[in-house]
């Protein structure tokens, strides 16, 4: 039976992406039949000589040497699971027990396997039987993405009923499903759109209208197919005969693929001026088959412009900071990567001129601090064109504010710092717009910083401890006064180590420290020393020598 055929290799491709084929250059067709050949080929994608076949078969179509049809029906995947459930009802019909199998007009002739020397007598055989009179034609177009709306109508032109059934064959012509070599079948079926008996009084004419929709539709995976597109399609209309189910008549539509819209509603807008250098070229562009657009963009200061971009996937593009008071061309090419292309109108904008921005105002804040406090400063100036503004403020000691930012025109700036030593300093500051042109520096500002100066005297020593103070001859409060005593050789006993705290030692001011008890024996380098943040630290090593509990300073 068929459903135990050839049930090997991997997985069946559920999406494509495949170079589509162009079927108009097919060579125009030599052979007088007397109707259109139709073939059917049953097929499997785990077939190996089906891959063969679909060459051949596509080839031999493409020659144009026979009038011919065909469509692909692969009924498993490489998994040998089901892959198109009519597919493989059709295939049962024809009672197939072999892949490849192809049918002729019915079942008038059929080729088991893939003997390409038997087609060309076969198709003619078929090519010249006598067959009904009868016309067939369909026609198809897309509606909306996969949707497409197909009429048919058959006339019989005898002078009798015509009885028979229809079949409208859905292919792919560039298939989504490959062979086991993972090249793409050509004219892949997907879904009958007409499936049906017809009864056809002399002379008279059948017609009948439907509207497919891929995304209703479905292969044995679940997949479905909306994701159809244009220049893709073909739609092939087989009219059979009851009386022995062979073909009468074969029609076909292809459905071509519809070129862009034209690109339209340019921003900036065709002929504007004083547009920032800094624009965004944006567009509306829309596709009658639903396809995904791309789009070339053509950008200069000459008419016609330039190539500036290509296959930009958005309706809007950054061409990056243009000219000032320039004139730009620009067009939008779009493509819909199926061989349709459209080119909008030419349009122009011209890009403002830019002034630099005004000297800021003399920086205005504190005129003293101290070292290590946190200091505002603010200024402002004006830009001629309204653009955003950044300030750079130096103070004057190696150290900046880099751009602070942005500010608009005439908006107050302002930007803080903590000097780390005192003295006295100059804060000057410039500006610079938002496409970098910046101003001169400002007049300065003078500020003069406190600090404290950390100084270590009236060292004593004596029985078990030793003491100092701590003096603060800088012009500037010390906070946080972290201070140490330290023994660093010689035999320490005891007290070899003392630290302590001062949360301020005013100017002109001093604070009293003592050691723990010492007790120790030998010669010994005594360290004491006294660490602000900000500010000048103090610190001295003495000599000194310890006896017990006796400190004798050297």
């Amino acid at each position: 039976m068929i459903c135990i055929i050839l049930f090997t290799s991997l997985t069946a491709a559920s999406t494509f992406q495949k170079t589509l084929i162009d079927i108009t250059k097919k060579e125009d067709i030599n052979q007088d039949y007397t109707h259109t050949v139709f073939a059917g080929v049953a097929a499997s994608q785990s077939c190996t000589p089906c891959h063969n076949w679909s060459l051949n078969m596509f080839d031999t179509y493409m020659s144009g040497l026979y009038d011919f049809e065909y469509a692909i029906m692969i009924c498993f995947d490489k998994e040998g699971l089901p892959l198109n459930y009519d597919a493989i009802y059709w295939a049962l019909n024809y009672s197939v027990d072999q892949f490849p199998s192809t049918f002729f007009d019915g079942d008038f002739k059929k080729i088991k396997g893939d003997d390409i020397e038997q087609l060309p007598g076969i198709l003619d055989e078929c090519g010249n039987r006598t067959v009904a009179n009868i016309t067939a034609n369909i026609t198809a177009y897309l509606i909306d993405n996969a949707t497409f709306n197909i009429s048919i109508n058959i006339e019989n032109n005898e002078d009798f009923q015509y009885d028979g059934y229809i079949r409208t064959f859905i292919t792919e012509i560039v298939s989504r499903y490959e062979t086991p070599l993972e090249e793409p079948f050509n004219f892949g079926f997907l879904d009958f759109a007409f499936d049906e008996s017809i009864s056809i009084g002399a002379g008279q004419t059948y017609t009948d209208n439907i509207i497919w929709d891929g995304n209703e539709h479905e292969d044995a995976h679940g997949d479905n197919f909306g994701d159809l597109k244009a220049n893709n399609i073909q739609m092939t209309l087989v009219v059979y005969n009851n009386s022995n189910g062979y073909t009468d008549e074969t029609a076909k539509t292809y459905i071509p693929n519809n070129q862009p819209n034209k690109a339209i509603n340019p921003s900036p807008e065709n002929g504007e001026i004083d547009v920032r250098p800094d624009v965004d070229l944006a567009w509306n562009c829309t596709d009658p088959d639903g396809d995904e657009l791309f789009y070339d963009i053509y950008l200069g200061t000459t008419n016609p412009p330039p190539l500036f971009a290509s296959n930009i996937s958005e309706n809007y593009f950054d061409p990056g900071l243009l000219e000032f008071q320039a004139t730009y061309y620009w067009y939008i090419l779009s493509d819909d990567h199926r061989g349709g292309t459209n080119q909008s109108e030419i349009w122009n904008f011209t890009t403002k001129n830019n002034y630099i921005p005004e000297i800021p105002s003399k920086p205005h804040g504190p005129p003293k601090g101290d070292a290590g406090e946190e200091l505002e400063y603010v200024t402002t100036t004006f830009e001629p064109d309204g653009d955003d503004l950044y300030y750079w403020f130096d103070w004057d000691n190696g150290y900046n504010s880099g751009w602070v930012g942005p500010f608009k025109s005439n908006e107050i700036a302002n930007a803080t710092y903590t000097w780390p030593e005192g003295g006295d300093y100059t804060i000057s500051v410039k500006a610079k717009d938002e496409y970098g042109y910046e101003s001169k520096w400002s007049e300065g500002f003078s500020v003069h910083i406190n600090e404290p100066v950390l100084e270590i005297d009236n060292i004593s020593g004596g029985l078990f401890k030793l003491s100092a103070d701590i003096n603060n001859i800088g012009d500037g409060e010390a906070k946080n006064v972290d201070w140490n005593i330290k023994l660093s050789s010689g035999i320490i006993i005891l007290g070899r180590e003392t630290s302590g705290t001062f949360a301020s030692i005013l100017t002109e001011d001093k604070e009293y420290i003592q050691s723990k008890v010492i007790i120790g024996l030998g010669q010994t380098k005594i360290t004491i020393d006294a660490n602000v943040d900000y500010g000048h630290s103090g610190s001295i090593t003495i000599d000194a020598f310890l006896l017990g509990f006796i400190i004798i300073i050297k």
